[in-house]
Protein backbone atom coordinates (compact mmCIF):
# COMPACT_ATOMS: atom_id res chain seq x y z
CA UNK A 1 0.00 0.00 0.00
CA UNK A 2 1.02 3.47 -0.89
CA UNK A 3 2.16 5.78 2.14
CA UNK A 4 -0.80 8.33 0.77
CA UNK A 5 -3.30 5.02 0.68
CA UNK A 6 -2.42 4.12 4.44
CA UNK A 7 -2.50 7.56 5.91
CA UNK A 8 -6.12 7.85 4.42
CA UNK A 9 -6.86 4.33 6.09
CA UNK A 10 -5.90 4.93 9.74
CA UNK A 11 -7.75 8.96 9.19
CA UNK A 12 -10.34 6.77 8.13
CA UNK A 13 -10.46 4.46 10.96
CA UNK A 14 -9.97 7.30 13.67
CA UNK A 15 -12.94 8.88 12.30
CA UNK A 16 -15.17 6.01 12.52
CA UNK A 17 -13.82 5.50 16.15
CA UNK A 18 -14.49 9.10 17.10
CA UNK A 19 -17.89 8.68 15.07
CA UNK A 20 -19.00 6.23 17.19
CA UNK A 21 -17.90 7.44 20.89
CA UNK A 22 -19.65 11.09 19.94
CA UNK A 23 -22.25 9.41 18.78
CA UNK A 24 -23.30 6.45 21.46
CA UNK A 25 -21.46 9.01 23.98
CA UNK A 26 -19.42 6.21 25.39
CA UNK A 27 -15.70 5.97 26.61
CA UNK A 28 -13.04 4.05 25.10
CA UNK A 29 -13.19 0.88 27.08
CA UNK A 30 -9.65 -0.02 26.15
CA UNK A 31 -8.72 3.42 27.95
CA UNK A 32 -6.22 2.85 31.12
CA UNK A 33 -7.53 4.73 33.91
CA UNK A 34 -4.13 6.15 35.04
CA UNK A 35 -3.46 7.24 31.81
CA UNK A 36 -6.94 9.22 31.61
CA UNK A 37 -6.37 10.37 35.06
CA UNK A 38 -3.24 11.55 34.63
CA UNK A 39 -4.75 13.52 31.53
CA UNK A 40 -7.35 15.40 33.36
CA UNK A 41 -4.81 16.57 35.82
CA UNK A 42 -3.31 18.98 33.55
CA UNK A 43 -6.61 19.45 32.31
CA UNK A 44 -7.91 20.67 35.58
CA UNK A 45 -4.48 23.17 36.19
CA UNK A 46 -5.60 24.57 32.70
CA UNK A 47 -9.35 25.46 33.44
CA UNK A 48 -8.87 26.94 37.04
CA UNK A 49 -11.02 26.71 40.16
CA UNK A 50 -13.84 28.37 38.10
CA UNK A 51 -13.90 25.74 35.16
CA UNK A 52 -13.45 23.22 37.69
CA UNK A 53 -17.21 24.34 38.89
CA UNK A 54 -15.42 25.01 42.32
CA UNK A 55 -13.76 21.19 42.64
CA UNK A 56 -10.54 20.55 43.82
CA UNK A 57 -8.26 19.03 41.32
CA UNK A 58 -8.50 15.41 42.83
CA UNK A 59 -11.94 15.86 42.97
CA UNK A 60 -12.64 16.86 39.45
CA UNK A 61 -10.60 13.99 38.58
CA UNK A 62 -12.45 11.67 40.30
CA UNK A 63 -15.55 13.37 39.05
CA UNK A 64 -15.37 12.45 35.22
CA UNK A 65 -13.71 9.11 36.13
CA UNK A 66 -17.04 8.69 37.50
CA UNK A 67 -19.03 9.39 34.70
CA UNK A 68 -16.50 7.58 32.52
CA UNK A 69 -17.04 4.45 34.68
CA UNK A 70 -13.34 3.94 35.21
CA UNK A 71 -10.52 3.66 38.25
CA UNK A 72 -13.18 2.96 40.86
CA UNK A 73 -10.76 1.52 42.44
CA UNK A 74 -7.56 4.31 41.75
CA UNK A 75 -6.56 6.23 44.98
CA UNK A 76 -3.56 8.48 43.15
CA UNK A 77 -1.95 9.03 40.30
CA UNK A 78 2.25 9.04 39.98
CA UNK A 79 3.57 11.84 38.19
CA UNK A 80 7.60 11.84 38.44
CA UNK A 81 8.38 11.21 41.98
CA UNK A 82 5.00 12.14 43.40
CA UNK A 83 1.91 10.30 43.52
CA UNK A 84 -1.54 12.73 43.30
CA UNK A 85 -3.88 11.53 45.54
CA UNK A 86 -7.62 11.34 44.06
CA UNK A 87 -11.16 11.68 46.19
CA UNK A 88 -12.92 8.90 47.51
CA UNK A 89 -15.47 7.87 45.28
CA UNK A 90 -18.12 8.53 48.32
CA UNK A 91 -16.37 11.72 48.59
CA UNK A 92 -17.76 12.61 45.15
CA UNK A 93 -20.98 10.81 45.74
CA UNK A 94 -21.53 12.84 49.33
CA UNK A 95 -20.99 16.21 46.62
CA UNK A 96 -22.49 15.27 43.33
CA UNK A 97 -25.24 12.81 44.58
CA UNK A 98 -26.60 12.97 41.15
CA UNK A 99 -23.14 10.51 40.00
CA UNK A 100 -25.52 7.62 41.74
CA UNK A 101 -27.64 7.28 38.50
CA UNK A 102 -23.87 7.00 36.41
CA UNK A 103 -22.50 4.20 38.57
Amino acid sequence: MSPKKAIVAVAHKLLVVVWHVLTNRTADTEAVPEMVASKLIGWSGDLGEEGRGGLTTRQFVRYHLMQLKRGDDLKGVRQGRKTRPLASPEEMLALRPELKSVR
